[in-house]
């Protein structure tokens, strides 16, 4: 019998193969998503939870839509078939756009029990997109949830500081008059059943720490990481305040086309005035012997440059590695560094808490959060046009929610407008400034001005 087995051993461990993958097959089966299109969505755990307890259903075509906008009919759907124990009915003909739809039933049952409002002219418009600060109002109360709405700010502000310092979404990374996404609701009403179940507990305690907290730190500060296939090189400066039970904010820096990240980090001056209170990175971009460095491919289209995902990537990384405060992530930029940095506040304002820029524009975005940002210029550049700079505040105006109403700030001579009535945590400065003479005394309008780099990093210590 022995020599048998040992005649046949390869033949033994073929067959002991293909029982493992006979007895595997089923868990690998279950490990594909339920739907196709969130296979490696962020909240893919949400749905495939709310699918699992019959909330959510996917399209007749086989997708869930993580990223469409939710409607009105749907939201009150799954409001009352996650929070509501009892028999909902068959109400109908409740308003006079709603009659015997599928929806019809929710819907009648929210206004038999107060829970909904409708329109002046009697209708509910069930297809109607719902923005963040209705959705977070409509679950919040339709889960009982008791928020403290004693504020003098916006309707909205409550709803948006519950879900922040309960850790479901960052107040900092939602503009509340943006399509709330079906994915995003999921998450949402994942978080409010665990709670209704006892499964967590919200308890107003914001956790802004993020994985890397409590890690020993690396032997070696990070010089290098490989993105999408290339190497691409960095100096990253550890500040000596830097605890790694502490969360510490983080700062990207992004050098112009002509001068490399080696130069800017001479005249930035932001490490200096961070005291040892930051952690900085001053990114190359590529070619990286230039003299013609940019963050983008030619390409690229405007929502997706290239160097988007050296951002995401390096961000990822040090939040792994090091204890960082995922609410203090900020971004800074000169010429070409400053249109990157524009874009990307743009691009990743769910994110990036706020940004000091000097002479870009940037390109035009549907963004992402609100952005606190500082941006310098002056009127007499001419590399970065004037009305360049101008779309990129323009921009910013709208990311905030931003108005008209504005008062004078900033250094003296700077003629400095801060934009007042913004989102929440999310101002605007806006600077005209007159430094026109470089380091070697010649005109040169398109300059770094020296009080810049203090400039900014008081704006971004204002932001905690």
């Amino acid at each position: 019998m022995k020599n048998f087995l040992w005649k046949n051993k390869y033949f033994l461990l073929g067959f002991v193969v293909f029982l493992s993958f006979i007895f595997m097959y089923p868990f690998a089966s279950n490990a594909a998503a339920i739907f196709p299109d969130i296979a490696n969505y962020k909240y893919r755990d949400s749905i495939e939870f709310l699918y699992d307890h019959g909330v959510v259903k996917g399209y007749d075509n086989g997708t869930f839509g993580p990223n469409l906008a939710i409607n009105r009919a749907e939201i009150m759907k799954i409001i009352l078939e996650s929070s509501v124990d009892g028999n909902i009915g068959s109400g109908e003909n409740c308003f006079s756009d709603v009659h015997d739809e599928w929806f019809a039933r929710y819907i009648c049952y929210a206004k038999i029990h107060g829970m909904i409002k409708w329109y002046t002219d009697g209708t509910f418009k069930p297809t109607q997109a719902v923005i963040i600060a209705e959705a977070l109002k409509m679950w919040l109360e339709g889960f009982s949830i008791n928020v403290n709405k004693a504020s003098e700010d916006a309707w909205y502000q409550p709803y948006l500081e519950f879900v922040h310092n309960n850790n479901i979404f960052s107040k900092y990374a939602l503009l509340p008059s943006k399509n709330m996404t079906r994915g995003e609701m999921a998450y949402l009403v994942h978080q409010l059943m665990l709670e209704k179940d006892g499964s967590r507990q919200f308890t107003n305690q914001r956790d802004v720490a993020s994985v890397g907290c409590g890690k020993e730190i690396p032997t070696t500060v990070p010089t290098s990481s490989v993105v999408n296939g290339i190497a691409r090189h960095y100096i990253t400066v550890i500040g000596n305040k830097y605890d790694k039970n502490t969360p510490m904010k983080i700062i990207f820096a992004f050098h112009g086309r002509t001068n490399p990240n080696t130069m800017v980090r001479t005249y930035y001056d932001i490490e200096k005035e961070s005291h040892g209170d930051a952690i900085i990175i001053y990114p190359s971009g590529l070619p990286e012997e230039g003299p013609s460095r940019s963050w983008s491919s030619p390409w690229d289209k405007k929502s997706q440059l290239r160097d988007f995902a050296l951002f995401d990537q390096l961000l990822e990384e040090f939040e792994n590695n090091y204890c960082i405060d995922k609410d203090q992530v900020f971004v800074a930029g000169h010429s070409l560094g400053a249109w990157f940095t524009n874009s990307l506040s743009c691009a990743r304002g769910d994110v990036i808490r706020a940004i000091g820029s000097v002479g870009g524009g940037t390109t035009i975005n549907d963004c992402n959060g609100p952005v606190a940002a500082m941006i310098m210029q002056n009127p007499d550049d001419n590399l970065s046009s004037y009305g360049a700079w101008v779309t990129a505040r323009d921009q910013m105006l709208k990311q905030n929610s931003c108005g008209q109403a504005t008062m004078s700030v900033g250094p003296e001579g700077w003629n400095c407008v801060l934009y007042t009535d913004c989102q929440k945590d999310a101002p605007v400065i806006w600077c005209p400034h007159w430094d026109s003479i470089n380091e070697q005394g010649n005109y040169y309008p398109h300059t770094w001005p020296d009080f810049a780099g203090k400039t900014i990093w008081d704006f971004f210590e204002a932001q905690k």
